[in-house]
C-alpha cells in the first residue's frame, strides 16, 4: 500500500533514514527536517516544502520533485538520478557531488546553488536559472542547457563537452580549465567572461557574443566563429559557401 502523506507537515523533524519508497507527499511540509539518508525513491513530492531540509546521501532517484520548493536544502551525495525537478526551487542549495544524471531540472532555479563536483551528465536544465551557481569540478557531459542563466556562474574544472549552451547567459562567467568540446554555444551570450585554459575544439559559436571576454591559452581548433562578435568587439565573417 502506498503510504499517503499528502499536505501533511513535519517541520523540524528527525527523519533520518526514513523509509519513504514511492510515498505519495504531494504538498507536504518538511521545512528544516532531517531526511539524512532517506529512501525517497519514486516518491510523489511535488510543490513540497523543503526548505533548509538535509537531505544529504537521500535516494531520490525517480522521485518527483516539480515546483518543490529546496531553498537552501543540503542535498550533498544524494542520488537523483531521472528526478523530476522542473520548476523547482533551489536558490542557495547545496547539491555537491550529488547525482543528478539524466535529472530534469527545465526552468528550475538554481541561484547561488553550490554544485562543485555534481554529477549532471545528460540532465536537462534548459531555460534553468544559475546565475552564480557553482560547478567547480562538476560533470554536465551532454546536459542541455538551452537559454540557461549562468551569469557569473563558476563553471572551473567542469567537465562540459557537448552540452546545449544554445542561447544561453554566460555573461561574466568563469570557464577556466573548463572542457566544452563540441558544445553548441550559439547565439550565446559571453560578454566579460573570462575563458582560461579552456578545451573549445569544435565548439559552436555562431553568433555568440564575446565581446569583453577575455580568452587565453584556449584550444579552439575546428571552432566556428561564424557571425560571432569577437572580444574586441568585431564581428567574424563567415567563410564564403
Amino acid at each position: 500500500m502506498q503510504c499517503d502523506l499528502r499536505y501533511e507537515n513535519f517541520p523540524g523533524q528527525d527523519l533520518a533514514n526514513s523509509q519513504l519508497t514511492a510515498a505519495y507527499l504531494f504538498g507536504a511540509g518538511f521545512s528544516g527536517s532531517s531526511l539524512l539518508g532517506a529512501q525517497l525513491e519514486s516518491a510523489i513530492m511535488i510543490h513540497c516544502n523543503l526548505k533548509q531540509a538535509d537531505l544529504s546521501h537521500a535516494n531520490l532517484a525517480k522521485a518527483n520533485l516539480e515546483g518543490a520548493d529546496l531553498f537552501g536544502a543540503t542535498l550533498r551525495g544524494a542520488d537523483m538520478t531521472f528526478a523530476k525537478l522542473d520548476g523547482a526551487n533551489l536558490e542557495a542549495a547545496e547539491i555537491t557531488e550529488a547525482n543528478l544524471v539524466t535529472a530534469s531540472l527545465a526552468r528550475a532555479n538554481l541561484t547561488d546553488a553550490f554544485a562543485s563536483d555534481a554529477h549532471m551528465r545528460n540532465a536537462s536544465l534548459a531555460g534553468a536559472n544559475l546565475k552564480r551557481i557553482d560547478l567547480t569540478g562538476a560533470d554536465l557531459e551532454g546536459a542541455d542547457l538551452t537559454g540557461a542563466n549562468l551569469t557569473d556562474a563558476n563553471l572551473r574544472h567542469a567537465n562540459m563537452p557537448r552540452v546545449r549552451l544554445r542561447g544561453a547567459n554566460l555573461t561574466g562567467a568563469q570557464i577556466a580549465y573548463t572542457s566544452l568540446r563540441g558544445a553548441d554555444l550559439s547565439g550565446a551570450n559571453l560578454k566579460n567572461a573570462q575563458i582560461e585554459g579552456a578545451n573549445l575544439k569544435q565548439v559552436n559559436f555562431t553568433g555568440a557574443d564575446l565581446s569583453g571576454a577575455t580568452m587565453s591559452s584556449v584550444s579552439i581548433e575546428e571552432a566556428i566563429f561564424c557571425d560571432a562578435t569577437m572580444p574586441d568587439g568585431k564581428k567574424f565573417e563567415c567563410p564564403p559557401k
